[in-house]
C-alpha cells in the first residue's frame, strides 16, 4: 500500500501544509478494539466533541440515551456488540453506544463508471452536525475470511459507513427517510432511536459484515439486499467493472435496487410509493441531482465537492475505485460563521 500525496486546487500552498494528515492504522489483527486502545486520547477527544454538539438542553439525557442504545444493540442480532462494551469500558463518560447506535446523517453518493470506462468508482461526501467528524476521521485497514478492507472511521467505531475492498468492491450508507412519527432532519445533532426496529441488525454493522465476508460484488449485494436491517438504509455499492454499479434502498425486510449509474442521498428515488406521498427531505433532490452530474467525468481531486454537495454539516468527502484500489479522503469541518465547510485535513491518496 502506497500513500500518495497531491496538490488540493483552491487553497494556497501555506494553508495546504498547515493541514494535518490523515492517520491510517493497521487493526488486521485486533479490529476495531485494537484500534481505540491505541488512540485513546482521539476518541476522547472525538465523543467530546459530538456531545458538545448536542444542545445544551440535552446534555442531561446523554446516560440515558446511551443506555437505551445499548440495551437496542444488546436486543440486535450484531456479532460486534461485544466490542463497543469493550471499547465503552476505556472511556471516562458515556456516549460509546450512543455514537455507535446513532443514524442521523446526510449523506451523497454516485456509483458511476470511472472516467476510463474500465472500473468502477463511489464518490461520497457524508454530512452531520457533529463537530469533529471531519477532524477525527482515520483510514483504518481491516479484514475478514474474504479479504482486507479499508474503513474510512473514527476510534471507537465499530460498523462500516464508507470503505473500500481492494480488488473487490467498494460501498457507503446513506440515511434512509425517516419513518413516520420518527426524526427526519438530516444533521440532526440529537440521536434518536425512536425510528428503529428492535431485534434486527443494525446497517452500519451489516456493512461491516459484507466487507468481512463477500468475496464479490454479487456477494455484497445479496447480503445488502437480504438481511433484515433496524432501520430506513440507502447502500451504493460499486464493483470492478463500470456494469457493477448500484444504489439499494432498504426498509428493514424489504428492498428495491437500481442498477448505475445511480445516485442516492436521503429519500427514496428509486422505490417512490415507499413515500406515501410526503415530500422528499428538502435538499435530497438537489444533491442527488448534482452528484448525478458527475458521473464518469474526469476532474481533479474533490473538485465535484461544491455546493450544494458541501454544506455547513459536511464532514467527510470519499472517493473509492475497488479496480484500481484507489482511495482518497479529506475531512471537513463547519466554518467560523457555520454557513460552510472548510478542509480541516490533508488530503489522503491510498493506492493498493
Amino acid at each position: 500500500m502506497s500513500v500518495i500525496p497531491f496538490p488540493r486546487a483552491g487553497l494556497p500552498e501555506s494553508k495546504r501544509a498547515t493541514l494535518a494528515p490523515i492517520p491510517i492504522f493497521d487493526a488486521r489483527e485486533g479490529g476495531p478494539v485494537a484500534h481505540a486502545r491505541a488512540r485513546p486520547e482521539a476518541m476522547r477527544g472525538l465523543l467530546r466533541s459530538c456531545l458538545v454538539s448536542i444542545p445544551a438542553a440535552a446534555h442531561g439525557e446523554v446516560d440515558l440515551l446511551d443506555h437505551a442504545a445499548r440495551a437496542w444493540l444488546l436486543a440486535s442480532p450484531s456479532p460486534y456488540v461485544g466490542e463497543i462494551e469493550t471499547i465503552a469500558a476505556l472511556l471516562p463518560m458515556p456516549g460509546a453506544f450512543l455514537i455507535n447506535a446513532a443514524y442521523e446523517w446526510g449523506c451523497t453518493t454516485l456509483a458511476a463508471a470511472a472516467p476510463d470506462g474500465r472500473s468502477a468508482r463511489l464518490l461520497r461526501t457524508l454530512d452531520w452536525d457533529f463537530d469533529g467528524l471531519g477532524r477525527f476521521v482515520e483510514v483504518v485497514r481491516q479484514r475478514g475470511p474474504a479479504g482486507e478492507f479499508l474503513n474510512v472511521t473514527w476510534p471507537g467505531a465499530v460498523g462500516v459507513l464508507t470503505a473500500l475492498a481492494p480488488g473487490r468492491f467498494a460501498a457507503s450508507i446513506n440515511k434512509g427517510p425517516a419513518p413516520a412519527g420518527a426524526a427526519s432532519a438530516s444533521g440532526a445533532t440529537v440521536p434518536d432511536l425512536s425510528g428503529v426496529r428492535r431485534g434486527l441488525m443494525p446497517a452500519m454493522h451489516l456493512l461491516r459484515r459484507a466487507f468481512e465476508e463477500a468475496p464479490d460484488f454479487a456477494t455484497a449485494r445479496d447480503l445488502m439486499e437480504r438481511i433484515p436491517i433496524a432501520a430506513e438504509t440507502i447502500f451504493t455499492l460499486t464493483g470492478l467493472s463500470p456494469a457493477e454499479t448500484c444504489v439499494i434502498e432498504r426498509r428493514p425486510e424489504a428492498f428495491v435496487t437500481q442498477s448505475g449509474p445511480v445516485a442516492a442521498a436521503n429519500d427514496w428515488a428509486n422505490a417512490p410509493s415507499w413515500n406515501n406521498g410526503a415530500l422528499s427531505e428538502s435538499d435530497s433532490p438537489s444533491r442527488r441531482l448534482a452528484i448525478a452530474a458527475h458521473a464518469g467525468r474526469a476532474m481533479a481531486p474533490f473538485a465535484w465537492v461544491e455546493p450544494p454537495l458541501r454544506n455547513a454539516i459536511t464532514r467527510l468527502a470519499v472517493e473509492a475505485d475497488a479496480r484500481q484500489g484507489s482511495l482518497r479522503v479529506r475531512g471537513y469541518e463547519a466554518t467560523l460563521d457555520r454557513s460552510d465547510a472548510t478542509p480541516v485535513t490533508a488530503d489522503l491518496e491510498l493506492q493498493v
